[in-house]
């Protein structure tokens, strides 16, 4: 099934001050929306200098994995345009996501279609590129999401994808949450706007169960990033504290398989071909 594409209506200002009034307008509402971890993780920034947050790290491994005219899917789109930098050279992309008002909400992707990661309506290698952000969390049947991902990838394809760590303190407090109650933290705790928030599962969210899953489907590891990030408890400056005390934890070698997010690219193995 496939949501229509959103159409937006452009006016233009009729003076210069009505521009003014307008850019003011724009201003209020992004400093009021701004939520308590881009605060936290902009402090970050500047107390540990070179520090790049994750979606920065996996954009980056987007750019280097997209070549002009690939055919790119973003598994689990969603509403947002964030990675619409670096789609924009590819040749034809598609959204895919099971929240249809999610996907009609989506301005930067013409073509979107609802659907699962379980069971992909596209033909055998028909992507140069799979690209998927804060998905393989809510997966409910993660080998099969895999396989469906493999098969739909032309030989000499890549995966490219950021997931959380299950070994992460962060996911542990997550795991005491019941499901039905983390839309009302994450809007209250992190004063959120978008209301998409969904079940997380974390099947597929350890460096060994994903290598395990990828061998089996065919893949091979062609760059594994761990990278850390406080701010997830910064709900006020003493948690923020504690939070970069267990990163500096974290920083040591034995520790290091404990940083929260997990940035990866995933190949096709040689001489494996994809199940049919």
């Amino acid at each position: 099934m496939r949501a229509k594409p959103a159409h937006r209506r452009h006016t233009e200002p009729k003076s210069a001050e009505s521009h003014r009034a307008n850019h003011f307008a724009w201003l209020q509402r992004r400093l009021f929306v701004m939520s308590r971890q881009e605060y936290f993780r902009a402090e970050y920034r500047r107390l540990r200098p070179g520090w790049r947050d994750s979606q920065v790290l996996y954009r980056e491994a987007v750019s280097r994995h997209v070549a002009p005219g690939d055919r790119v899917l973003d598994l689990g789109c969603g509403h947002a345009d964030w990675l619409a930098p670096e789609l924009v050279r590819a040749g034809f992309t598609v959204g895919l996501d099971p929240d249809l008002d999610a996907l009609r909400r989506n301005a930067c992707l013409r073509d979107r279609v609802a659907a699962i990661g379980e069971r992909l309506p596209f033909s055998n290698g028909t992507f140069d590129v799979v690209v998927s952000a804060w998905v393989f969390e809510h997966l409910v049947d993660p080998r099969r999401a895999v396989a469906e991902i493999r098969r739909v990838l032309k030989p000499g394809g890549r995966l490219v994808f950021l997931t959380p760590n299950a070994w992460n303190y962060n996911v542990w407090l997550i795991r005491l949450v019941p499901n039905h109650l983390h839309e009302l933290f994450t809007s209250h705790l992190y004063q959120r706007q978008d209301r998409d928030t969904y079940p997380v599962r974390y099947r597929l969210n350890s460096a060994r169960r994903i290598e395990a899953t990828m061998q089996s489907a065919g893949f091979r590891c062609l760059e594994f990033q761990l990278n850390g990030d406080p701010t997830y408890l910064g709900l006020s400056r003493p948690l923020f504290a504690i939070a970069r005390a267990l990163e500096r934890v974290t920083d040591l070698r034995p520790f290091r398989p404990a940083r929260v997010h997990m940035i990866c690219v995933y190949g096709p193995a040689a001489g494996h071909a994809a199940l049919r």
